[in-house]
């Protein structure tokens, strides 16, 4: 058989290896993504047992306490008159009845400290608050004096009972009554009262002392009501229904005012409003935020090397990218085990020194060449971008496109004579 008639394929050329080459690292890049996505659900699983934790700490604590009140709850008997319609002449029958209403206060003010403590259990830190308070107001009890009305309870409102570290002691008039749990009625205290005759106006003052966790709400029952609170937490976020008026705050911590007037709402029970004391931004949160730059940053120095690549004629094989790219996404695992035991800015910082040394080393060897300290030096770069820009938050899209543009410039500009290059 004539072997000189078979067609010999051409031989592959250096471009068509370089191009296939590129092409499984583009698809290695996507294996990394997937990779990306394993070390966040490990994110996920670690802040949902922060978060069993806290709850944890929150049934031995206390919870978040949500307070209000007084009121004054009494039954009053009404009588209606029925007409029954009858052929041999109509009759009239009263009905009696009783029913339940609720008084509320013309005027309430609480004035509160709010004093953060952090608990610690296992590697995680947990705040919770002591919240001692001066509550003050006056009821118009003119109703009180009607001879059908009975009944008559001072209610006082505390979501979470075991939280409370003092007795609840409401002075009214000359009185002093020490509120008990109502059963049935859970988180409720009361204690009956006697209107005085002829009185109309009823004032009324108690001390509060009440421990809690992650927040502390309040409802409006006064006519008007005035909540002051001041803390030394310096990291409050106000919620509700209604903000504060004036709030200062600072590093020192924060003071908040709120007024709300009868006008403001429907049914006080309709409304709530307050302040959270837990930390705004987890460690959890902010390696979340930066797992997701990270196949741009594992992008970056995969353009740097390839550029390195085609200046210094020295190869970089795909099994040695994947090496690269998965000691990038190393240095996220590094930054959620850092994370637990120091603060979030110095984990992320040595979780970059230890990751760019090592591909600096890594480089060094497989290169043989000074390039290999400057792809170091650039994917410790890289990364300290993607940790300004998940600063910035707002403008981390803006700063990241333009970032791209520019590299995409920079490789445009380096790239633009290597045709001719070749072909001379």
């Amino acid at each position: 058989m004539d072997n000189q008639n078979i067609p010999v394929p051409p031989k592959m050329t250096q471009e068509d290896k370089s191009f296939v080459k590129y092409l499984i690292v583009s698809a290695l890049l996507l294996l990394l993504w997937a990779v990306l996505q394993l070390v966040n659900v490990q994110v996920s699983d670690r802040e949902k047992y922060m978060d069993e934790t806290m709850a944890e700490v929150g049934k031995t604590w206390s919870g978040q306490q949500y307070v209000y009140g007084p009121c004054i709850s009494y039954d009053k008997t009404l009588y209606d008159t029925v007409r029954h319609y009858k052929p041999k002449g109509d009759s009239i029958e009263v009905v009696k009845s009783l029913k339940t209403y609720y008084l509320f206060p013309q005027n309430l003010e609480i004035e509160g400290n709010i004093e953060d403590k952090t608990l610690h259990r296992a590697i995680y830190d947990v705040n919770v608050y002591s919240f001692s308070a001066d509550v003050k107001g006056n009821f118009d009890v003119g109703v009180l004096n009607d001879p059908n009305v009975r009944n008559s309870k001072l209610m006082f409102y505390v979501s979470d009972l075991r939280g409370i570290f003092e007795p609840v002691v409401i002075s009214m008039d000359s009185l002093s009554l020490e509120l008990t749990p109502f059963q049935g009625k859970s988180g409720w205290l009361y204690s009956p009262i006697k209107p005085v005759k002829g009185s109309k106006t009823l004032p009324f003052s108690l001390k509060l002392g009440v421990k809690g966790s992650n927040s502390l709400m309040f409802r409006p029952y006064g006519d008007n009501t005035s909540v002051s609170l001041k803390s030394g937490y310096a990291n409050p976020s106000f919620k509700g229904d209604f903000l504060p008026i004036e709030r200062n705050v600072s590093d020192k911590g924060f003071d908040a005012n709120w007024k709300v007037l009868k006008i403001n709402r429907q049914s006080p029970d309709d409304v709530s409003f307050g302040v959270d004391l837990i930390k705004p931004v987890t460690q959890y949160q902010m390696t979340a935020r930066s797992i997701k730059y990270g196949i741009l940053v594992i992008l970056l120095v995969f353009l740097a090397a390839i550029v390195v690549e085609l200046f210094t004629k020295k190869r970089i094989n795909v099994l040695q990218y994947a090496v690269v790219g998965l000691s990038l996404v190393l240095f996220y695992l590094l930054l959620l085990s850092f994370s637990d035991f120091i603060s979030f800015g110095w984990a992320y910082l040595l979780a970059a020194v230890m990751t760019s040394l090592a591909l600096t080393a890594y480089f060094r060897g497989i290169l043989r060449h000074k390039t290999g300290y400057l792809l170091g030096g650039l994917a410790f770069l890289f990364l300290m971008i993607s940790f300004g820009m998940m600063q910035m938050q707002v403008y981390s899209l803006l700063t990241g496109s333009l970032l791209l543009f520019a590299i995409l410039c920079v490789i445009m500009y380096l790239t633009r004579n290597m045709n001719s290059n070749n072909n001379q």
